[in-house]
């Protein structure tokens, strides 16, 4: 039986397309995450973006009307760091990414071995969008010598200001990849990862747990490996008719929050 949405403890919330499509609120989205507040429910943002930081996310979600702190937000970079300093502690780390991200890997008793690639115990790779051979041959070099190589997600196109695309931090994984034949540990969605951490640092267990996202491929895939609950929203990319061509079949089916809060709200009636 699945229980009712109610019951569950912990809430892990995709962002774009289930809170906010662009820069406009998805209808219901700050009555849900008042109601989340209001019932002492535990709850996170999650995000696969190598490169948006959780300020970044707490300022958006302001300009929205949503008032959060940076503790509600978990990114895949700082789950992927999280990830490394208790599978890893002390590790040197190759980093392939820009500088937010080697002040995060320090900032978790981590050491940075990009001046010698043969001393590093991980490889681990973000967006780098200075990215070039020199650090292509080096990452290669240190998986091929025996380094785990983790990535932060797998994502081939990241969409930037004015609807363009550039490569994505999973065209420089797929790269490295296939310099040292051997695949990385991704952290990001839809790999199951970045739930292990959230519900880590929520100290919730899977079964009380709901992933909330639009897309079937990427969030509700992620919560099913996760073994969490899952719930889909028709408010941003994946449709009725894609929910019924795909084989992945999510516990419950919304048109958005505002509609989840609604069937919460009817059951307690």
């Amino acid at each position: 039986m699945i229980p009712l949405l109610n019951d569950l403890t912990t809430y892990l919330i995709d962002l774009d397309g289930v809170v906010y499509r662009g820069d406009d609120l998805v209808p219901g989205a700050h009555e849900f995450i008042d109601w989340l507040d209001r019932s002492h429910k535990k709850y996170l943002y999650l995000t696969n973006n190598s490169f948006a930081s959780e300020t970044q996310v707490v300022a958006k979600l302001a300009r929205l009307g949503i008032q959060t702190t940076p503790e509600h937000v978990l990114g895949a970079a700082q789950a992927a760091v999280k990830y490394i300093a208790h599978s890893y502690p002390g590790a040197a780390v190759y980093v392939v990414g820009e500088a937010p991200l080697f002040d995060m890997v320090k900032s978790h008793k981590l050491t940075i071995a990009n001046d010698d690639w043969q001393k590093a115990d991980v490889v681990f790779v973000g967006l780098d969008r200075s990215f070039n051979y020199a650090r292509l041959t080096d990452a290669v070099l240190a998986v091929r010598k025996g380094a785990k190589f983790i990535a932060i997600n797998r994502d081939p196109l990241l969409p930037i200001a004015g609807g363009k695309l550039i490569a994505g931090c999973g065209a420089i994984v797929a790269a490295i990849a296939g310099g040292s034949e051997t695949v990385p540990v991704v952290i990001g969605k839809p790999e199951p990862g970045l739930l292990h951490e959230a519900l880590l640092t929520l100290a919730s267990k899977p079964t009380e747990a709901v992933m909330i996202g639009d897309n079937l491929g990427i969030d509700i895939k992620a919560g099913i490996a996760a073994g969490t609950y899952t719930m889909f929203v028709l408010s941003g990319k994946d449709t009725a008719e894609d929910l019924a061509r795909s084989p992945i079949k999510p516990d419950y089916i919304y048109n958005d929050l505002g509609a989840a809060l609604a069937a919460i709200q009817h059951a307690h009636a």
